[in-house]
């Protein structure tokens, strides 16, 4: 995904004390509580967030960017600190993420100890039982061939289209939320609102967490005929960025583009930029690795050869002038009409699916904010550019504003209405408790009359909501 969070991790009140310590007190005083505020921080909030790829560095960074008042005073003393509480909180995700879990015990235990047993009414002796009757074969998917057709210089060979979103999809990848046990009722919730529409496929690390997943979807009452699950190990649930992109080649054959996966401030994640590659040998495509540093998430196209991108792409990618640019984006998603719009600077995500979707061919909706929002500016800018382009029917684009909720300035939420999924016949929208939702929603079934709208309760994620956390897959057309 993605540029991880940074004001999520520390309340707002740490940076107001922070301000008056700086003036007032000794380095030593302002470390001591720089410590406290950051512990006190993970002690009283559930973090969702992949701790088991993190290194002192990127804590280091991380807590920096919460708090820029503590830059000067930050150490590798100070984020081991911080990242020895999270460390100790969150022992059971630490040691189900990077030892695993093996056994029927162990996932019964994980589901006790997170409190999901509770959340679903299962005993752990009830939850042992039901999980020895759980038959996974008919629900998991096996690879069509041992290895992936990758290749990881060149680009396909013949001419490749990026559908829509609002064309027919086949299927839609989900990566299921193991390791964030608060996360899996909001799972559950995007998981059947997709099945209506189409198949979905879960990621899962293995056989023993699909079980665990099964018998909680369906103590939730989810009818599992129309989904699959795939053993594909991930860090993190954000699989618009790191899951395979589906093209569809000039014989109406699929392929998969495998795009690197790079987070600012941590380490490698090697499940998640790894993903792609793996899956293409569970449907024998051939996967193409993206020679440039994109997520999924600042891709947005109209199917007809004109993509949307934020232009923080060339930013990271610094061997790339946007000639070069457009070259790789033709060459592997058959780009001829590359729209790049200013980013939002200091943007936890850098993604353009936070601020623009597409509704059909010549009919985009843009994010609008109060005035005196941190990013107002640009997004008035952005709808303004997008007003004055050319859409594929040779028509300007039709501009719909769709105002985000009223968000204080100091909050960490980057809460989006645009970050929505078109499947088949439902656009699923994220909804955050706030009055706007009710708006947002109608301006959708305005805008959209042939779809089912379904808003979906996102507000426990301060970013990246439904379109984030969802990965479609065309069909083939041979």
């Amino acid at each position: 995904m993605k540029k991880v969070p940074s004001a999520v991790f520390l309340s707002v009140s740490m940076l107001v004390i922070g301000f008056l310590l700086g003036y007032l007190l000794p380095e030593k005083v302002i470390q001591r509580s720089f410590v406290n505020e950051g512990k006190s921080y993970f002690l009283d909030n559930d973090v969702s967030l992949p701790f088991q790829t993190f290194t002192t560095y990127s804590w280091e960074k991380l807590l920096e960017s919460a708090a820029p008042w503590a830059k000067e005073y930050m150490n590798e003393d100070i984020a081991s600190q911080v990242e020895s509480v999270v460390r100790e909180k969150y022992a059971y995700r630490y040691e189900a993420a990077t030892e695993g879990l093996h056994s029927d015990e162990d996932i019964a235990d994980y589901m006790e100890e997170t409190g999901i047993l509770g959340e679903i009414a299962v005993s752990r002796k009830q939850a042992m039982e039901l999980l020895n009757e759980i038959r996974i074969h008919a629900h998991r998917m096996k690879p069509l061939k041992a290895h992936t057709r990758a290749y990881m210089s060149d680009a396909p060979e013949s001419p490749v289209r990026l559908p829509a979103e609002y064309e027919p999809i086949e299927s839609v990848f989900v990566s299921f939320p193991v390791y964030f046990p608060s996360q899996w009722k909001t799972h559950v919730e995007l998981i059947s609102s997709i099945v209506r529409e189409a198949e979905i496929i879960v990621l899962v690390p293995d056989e023993h967490w699909q079980k665990g997943v099964m018998l909680y979807l369906l103590k939730k009452g989810l009818d599992l005929d129309r989904v699959r699950f795939v053993g594909v190990r991930s860090d993190d649930v954000w699989v618009r960025d790191y899951g395979p992109t589906t093209v569809v080649q000039e014989d109406g054959s699929r392929a998969f583009i495998w795009n690197p996966y790079y987070l600012a401030y941590t380490s490698y994640h090697k499940f998640c930029a790894d993903a792609a590659g793996d899956l293409g040998r569970f449907f024998d495509l051939p996967v193409y690795r993206l020679p440039a540093v994109v997520e999924g998430g600042n891709i947005i196209t109209d199917g007809k050869g004109t993509i949307i991108m934020f232009d923080s792409v060339l930013k990271n990618n610094p061997d790339m002038d946007l000639k070069k640019l457009e070259r790789v984006m033709n060459a592997y998603f058959g780009c001829t009409n590359l729209i790049l719009l200013p980013h939002l600077k200091g943007e936890v995500t850098g993604h353009v699916d936070m601020v623009v979707k597409f509704i059909d061919d010549d009919t985009l909706m843009v994010i609008q904010s109060e005035r005196d929002y941190p990013w107002h500016s640009v997004f008035e800018e952005v709808a303004q550019i997008l007003s004055r382009a050319k859409a594929c029917t040779g028509r300007n684009y039709e501009i719909l504003r769709c105002r985000m909720p009223e968000i204080p300035k100091d909050s960490p939420n980057f809460w989006s209405y645009i970050n929505s999924l078109t499947v088949n016949g439902s656009v699923i929208v994220p909804v955050f408790g706030e009055k706007e939702d009710s708006a947002a929603l109608e301006l959708y079934r305005k805008a959209m009359p042939g779809y089912k709208v379904v808003g979906i309760d996102f507000s426990n994620y301060p970013v990246g909501s439904v379109h984030c956390q969802t990965k479609e897959m065309y069909g083939s057309r041979r």
